[in-house]
C-alpha cells in the first residue's frame, strides 16, 4: 500500500524539477526527450534498478508529448498496471541484483543536473 508520504516524496521530486525546467528559455522537446532517454537507461545500470520477474514492468516504459500548443511537456513513466506498487515496496528483496523500490524517483534525484542541463544544451537560440 502506498502511504501519504511515499507519494508525496515522489510528487515533490517532480514539482521541484518541474518548476526548474520551465525556467529554461527555449527549452526543445528534443531536450526533454533526451532527459527520459537518460532517466530510462540510469534506471537500468544504476541501483535501485528496475525490478524483473517477467519482464513485463521494463518494458512497459513509454514517452509522449503533452498535448498542447503553447507548452513544451512530455509524460513518463510505466504503463504497467502494478508499476506504482512495485515502485513503492519499501523493504521487499527483488529477485534482480541491484533492484530496488524508488527505482524512478531515485534516477530523478542522482541525475536532476545532468536533465537541466540536457535541456539547457537543447535550448533554442533566441
Amino acid at each position: 500500500m502506498t502511504t501519504a508520504k511515499e507519494k508525496s516524496s515522489f510528487d515533490m521530486v517532480m514539482k521541484n524539477l518541474n518548476k526548474e525546467i520551465k525556467q529554461i528559455q527555449g527549452q526543445t522537446m528534443k531536450g526533454l526527450i533526451r532527459s527520459a532517454a537518460l532517466i530510462r537507461r540510469d534506471m537500468d545500470k544504476t541501483s535501485p534498478k528496475i525490478p524483473v520477474d517477467t519482464g513485463n514492468l521494463r518494458q512497459s516504459w513509454f514517452t509522449t508529448p503533452y498535448p498542447h500548443k503553447t507548452k513544451r511537456a512530455l509524460i513518463m513513466g510505466f504503463s504497467a498496471n502494478y508499476a506504482l506498487k512495485v515502485h513503492e515496496e519499501v523493504g521487499t528483496n527483488f529477485q534482480r541484483p541491484g533492484a530496488g523500490a524508488k527505482f524512478f524517483e531515485a534516477s530523478l534525484n542522482r541525475n536532476h543536473k545532468q536533465i537541466l542541463n540536457i535541456i539547457k544544451q537543447e535550448a533554442k537560440v533566441r
